[in-house]
């Protein structure tokens, strides 16, 4: 009765599948790379059959110093999507966060320029901005 189930289970699960099977391709990496120093630097790359072309090198920002330790990377990728273009992206990740552009990721339009001048007003006379914080007299 048990392998019943386990054929039936089986049957349906193909069945469910119907057209929308989808063929796995072993795809090999034709060149890969890795090195590694021991003061923490790296760099790594490799590029796939299919066009995937992806390096990446970094370091440990302050090596030893264990308060003040950071990874910092940089590297890019490229593919081509399935409706045949090319899109490549690039990359910093360190102290002020992750960075990418890419040929695909939308940009933002510019900031208008009455709100720029207001930002740098603002910035340039916090104390001026500045509100001593209410106390609160219950009733």
């Amino acid at each position: 009765m048990k392998l019943f189930i386990a054929l039936f289970a089986l049957v349906a699960v193909a069945a469910a599948v119907g057209d929308h099977y989808v063929e796995h391709k072993h795809i090999p990496i034709v060149h890969s790379e890795f090195a590694q120093s021991n003061d923490g630097k790296f760099r790594y790359a490799y590029e796939s059959g299919n066009g995937i072309v992806v390096q990446e090198e970094g370091l440990v920002k302050n090596y030893g110093n264990k308060d003040h330790e950071m990874n910092v990377a940089q590297g890019s990728y490229s593919y081509v999507d399935p409706n045949g273009v090319p899109v490549s992206v690039s990359y910093i990740a360190d102290e002020n966060g992750f960075q990418v552009q890419g040929s695909h990721i939308p940009t933002p339009p510019p900031l208008p320029k009455e709100l720029v001048e207001a930002y740098a007003k603002v910035g340039s006379h916090p104390e001026a901005h500045h509100e001593e914080p209410q106390s609160y007299k219950g009733h």
